[in-house]
């Protein structure tokens, strides 16, 4: 890989042709048309606005970066960045298309949605504009330009992806006498780190939990269920009601029962707070699963955990590791893609943006400052981002990494589990029976819009 990215890198710089144009101020250089394999056009312009909602300072910083990158490659284009709350976007986005007018040139798309959006006519083909400047889908993983697509077109650039891993506190692995370079593989061994982890208050409730599976971080029953070596989308429909899924949502339940139910734990996740004062910061969750792009919020505060002999505080140490399995080591990537609404004012000049948003310059930034991984792949492996060890390990669980598959005749399936979940976890409904249920109405549902 080091010698094809060096090979790659001087290949670049042999075809890169640089222009001076000269002035009353002397010689300019002009920026080459090409960044990373990507054909840009310096000679459009245009003023657009870019929708996303990363509004902590990381990754506003993060986005600030790519716009200068990308000034510097267009200079005839100038970018208005937006933040909209996570969620509202799409809402307002969707009303925007809706009715004509107010919508942004350029978005962020939930890119496992994208494909819904493209069907309600709310994005617009971007394949046209793919074509005619030889952007090349070998360039991206393979799920992520999947993802794109609609009826065998693209409506959108796959921008970033993640990768679920367990998260743990080195220090308090310490503390209480557990090897801080070994981390739990299996549900059993969690099982026992946990039962040093936890610590009770006097009352009976939990001053710090060892691990919980759900409720904290950013991880979903699906993950769970690929540890038991099952995907419930294996066959490109959902099947939720499978032995392997009892047991998967079984074992969580086990979880919330371990803890005080499922009532106590949401009382328990109330009382935490925002980075820095989130469950695993704080040190009230000694092990959590949460994307790759969690590691560049611990790297900027920095938090501390009370010392063991309770004088001060020490900074906190931490590690990152596969999730706990049952017999398959699994994770999971969802990411999001930049996308042109339809309607939007100036689409040409956004299509060269993202262009140069998405190409491995600009995702090479975006990574270092957030720690989310590249959809461009000779991006993800870039020597620079290698050069720290944690990174290797993002980058190799994307191996045993599954995403999200559409479901065109019902794409939002997921809301019969939802609907569910909670009376499953308190044991208000029998789990054969919940998932059973589900099951029936996703069928139905998928049946009556075939």
């Amino acid at each position: 890989m080091k010698k094809f990215l060096k090979v790659l890198t001087i290949a670049l710089l042999l075809a890169t042709t640089v222009t001076t144009v000269f002035g009353t101020g002397g010689a300019v250089p002009v920026q080459a048309q090409d960044s990373g394999g990507v054909k840009l056009n310096p000679d459009v312009s245009g003023d657009i606005e870019f929708w996303h909602f990363w509004a902590s300072p990381i990754r506003r910083n993060g986005v600030r970066r790519i716009i200068a990158i990308c000034k510097e490659m267009l200079p005839n284009i100038n970018v208005t960045d937006t933040v909209k709350p996570f969620g509202d976007i799409w809402t307002a986005n969707v009303a925007a298309v809706s009715a004509g007018s107010g919508m942004p040139d350029v978005i962020v798309e939930d890119r496992p949605q994208l494909a819904k959006v493209a069907a309600d006519g709310v994005e617009q083909s971007i394949q046209a504009w793919a074509d005619r400047d030889g952007v090349d889908a070998a360039r991206f993983w393979p799920f992520a330009w999947q993802q794109t697509l609609y009826n065998g077109e693209s409506y959108g650039i796959p921008f970033e992806t993640d990768v679920r891993v367990l998260f743990y506190n080195k220090t308090l692995f310490s503390q209480v006498g557990l090897d801080p370079e070994k981390p739990p593989q299996t549900w059993e061994e969690v099982e026992a780190y946990a039962d040093k982890l936890d610590v009770k208050n006097d009352d009976g409730t939990y001053a710090r939990i060892g691990f919980l599976p759900l409720g904290v971080g950013n991880v979903g029953e699906d993950l769970w269920s690929l540890t038991t070596g099952y995907d419930w989308m294996s066959t490109g429909s959902p099947k939720v009601d499978s032995p392997e899924m009892v047991e998967t949502v079984t074992w969580l339940k086990k979880w919330y029962d371990r803890y005080g139910g499922y009532q106590a734990v949401q009382d328990f996740r109330a009382s935490l707070g925002a980075s820095p004062n989130d469950a695993f910061m704080s040190g009230k969750v000694a092990m959590l699963v949460d994307v790759a792009g969690y590691n560049s919020f611990l790297n900027f505060y920095r938090p501390s955990v009370p010392n063991v002999n309770g004088e001060g505080t020490v900074r906190v140490e931490w590690g990152a590791a596969l999730a706990p399995y049952k017999t398959t080591p699994a994770s999971t990537s969802g990411g999001f893609a930049l996308s042109i609404p339809t309607g939007a004012e100036h689409p040409e000049a956004a299509w060269e943006w993202i262009k140069c948003a998405t190409s491995e310059e600009a995702q090479v930034s975006w990574a270092r400052d957030t720690y989310a991984i590249p959809t461009d792949i000779e991006a993800a492996n870039n020597p620079v981002l290698m050069a720290e060890p944690i990174w290797k390990f993002f980058v190799d669980a994307m191996k045993v990494s599954h995403s999200d598959t559409f479901v065109s005749g019902y794409p939002n399936w997921r809301e019969q589990l939802n609907q569910r979940w909670e009376a499953m976890y308190k044991g208000d409904l029998p789990i054969e029976q919940g998932l059973k249920e589900a099951q029936e109405a996703i069928d139905k549902t998928i049946a009556d819009n075939s």
